[in-house]
């Protein structure tokens, strides 16, 4: 059984918050004249990089695979014992599960918005529940809760 999944986790953002990550940008871009330092020129194309990078990662499809001893996502294979558990997210606007988090025994989290029916993922994770278990909720570190409450 497998499951296709988005590489990375996907935000659904408005409109405000693409004017606030442009303000941002601009912001630095004018202290960085006002203050003739190369560092804020350098800062704003290395955040500008990691943006594009990352609006083109983010939209590639890849596909989950329980395997006898491994579970394989896109081209990584991650081998039971390297595996804690997963758990399900909830999209609350949409009503529907939205994103699967994979938990490493390190407690390491990998997280995959789903981009496959309800069929299919009603079947994965019948599947992936007999390989590793499943848990109502996860502790997310603070720096996590941040980054996915700005929604990058």
């Amino acid at each position: 059984m497998e499951l296709k999944v988005y590489d990375w986790e996907q935000f659904e953002r408005w409109k405000t918050w693409y004017l606030v990550f442009a303000l941002v940008i601009l912001l630095v871009i004018v202290l960085s004249v006002l203050s003739n330092n190369i560092f804020w020129w350098v800062l704003v194309l290395v955040i500008a990089g990691w943006y594009i990078y990352y609006l083109t990662k983010t939209n590639d499809t890849i596909t989950m695979v329980v395997w006898k001893n491994a579970l394989q996502v896109g081209k990584a294979a991650y081998s039971r014992d390297k595996l804690a558990w997963f758990v399900l997210e909830y999209h609350t606007e949409k009503e529907k599960i939205h994103n699967i988090v994979i938990v490493e025994a390190t407690k390491e989290t990998r997280i995959y918005t789903i981009n496959d029916t309800e069929e299919n993922l009603k079947n994965f994770v019948n599947e992936l529940n007999g390989y590793i278990p499943m848990l109502d909720n996860y502790d997310q570190s603070t720096f996590d809760k941040f980054l996915r409450k700005i929604k990058l």
